[in-house]
């Protein structure tokens, strides 16, 4: 039987029924009847062919066909929601919050010293910081959720800023013998724990691995650079990673080394493409701040000399 298109009123009561589990509780938060959120849930069960819901006394339990429909439809209303809450903000001060997705590296460093400076500047303004990952913080710009987004890698679409370009670097416990050499590839890494640090990071030491004829096989994976600093700390392995996150992070239980063959990262800034006036403007001058935080932070300042690489041997 031929199906037509999902209509978005039948998600949006699904989305409802998610929430609560109830279709009475669901049909009071629609202002709706009871049975009108039933025949649609019947109705889209029937359009998808699958069972949604299954009852447990008086509430619904969700099936694993709904929990995957959920997971597709969730950005969708978030955007929705977050886009009824920008309008009533601007209803009443005027001025709506810069929404800002970072990913870690830059969120929890340089970003912060940036977003310090430009408050001082705009004292009036209110800010929204989101930290994910970096393929969450690239679909919050797509889809609109986000003003601005402070990420990693090579973006070929849509308004984007180069923030800065840095070189990978290895971390390794303090007292590894690796600690001796001034750089480290993936000859001396072939034979340790790996901790491969993310979605953007492990295709570059991939590629590099690859180039020294050596296969890449990383014992522990991670979503997160810091999630691999920190276990790097512990003792669990060893892992390459950008160097704003090994600067953020860097203590007295791990060493940064230089990356062999020198592999490049770029630090990038996206703009949404619903932001305009004024908060286009304050954007434009966050970026330039952060631009200049970046450039004259030490890491960026001293990667290419010994001593930062060194600082935890002192």
């Amino acid at each position: 039987m031929q199906r037509g298109p999902l209509k978005i009123r039948m998600l949006e009561i699904f989305d409802a029924v998610m929430k609560v589990e109830r279709i009475t509780d669901a049909a009071e938060l629609l202002g709706i009847s009871q049975p009108a959120v039933s025949a649609a849930i019947r109705k889209l069960e029937e359009d998808l062919g699958v069972n949604l819901f299954e009852r447990d006394g008086r509430q619904l339990r969700p099936t694993d066909a709904a929990i995957r429909l959920a997971q597709s439809t969730a950005p969708v209303f978030n955007a929705v929601s977050n886009l009824r809450n920008e309008v009533a903000r601007v209803g009443t001060v005027g001025l709506s919050p810069l929404r800002i997705y970072a990913s870690p590296s830059v969120g929890h460093g340089v970003a912060l010293v940036a977003l310090d400076a430009l408050m001082d500047e705009f004292p009036e303004l209110d800010v929204v910081v989101t930290v994910r990952d970096d393929a969450q913080v690239r679909e919050a710009v797509d889809m609109g959720q986000a003003d601005l987004g402070l990420t990693f890698g090579n973006i070929n679409e849509g308004a984007w800023h180069l923030l800065a370009r840095a070189h990978l670097v290895v971390i390794v416990p303090r007292d590894h013998a690796l600690t001796k050499r001034a750089t480290i590839g993936p000859a001396d890494l072939q034979n340790d724990r790996i901790i491969s640090a993310g979605e953007v990071i492990t295709p570059l030491v991939e590629a590099a691995f690859n180039r020294q004829g050596i296969r890449y096989r990383p014992k522990i994976e991670t979503r997160f650079a810091q999630t691999a600093c920190a276990m790097v700390q512990k003792g669990l392995g060893v892992a390459v990673v950008d160097p704003y996150v090994a600067e953020l992070f860097a203590s007295n239980l791990y060493s940064i080394r230089r990356f062999y063959p020198a592999t490049q990262i770029s630090a990038v800034a996206l703009v949404g493409p619903g932001i305009h006036g004024p908060r286009r403007r304050i954007a434009d001058r966050f970026l330039e701040i952060i631009g200049q935080e970046i450039h004259h932070s030490p890491i960026m300042t001293h990667q290419h000399r010994a001593d930062i690489y060194n600082r935890s041997q002192r």
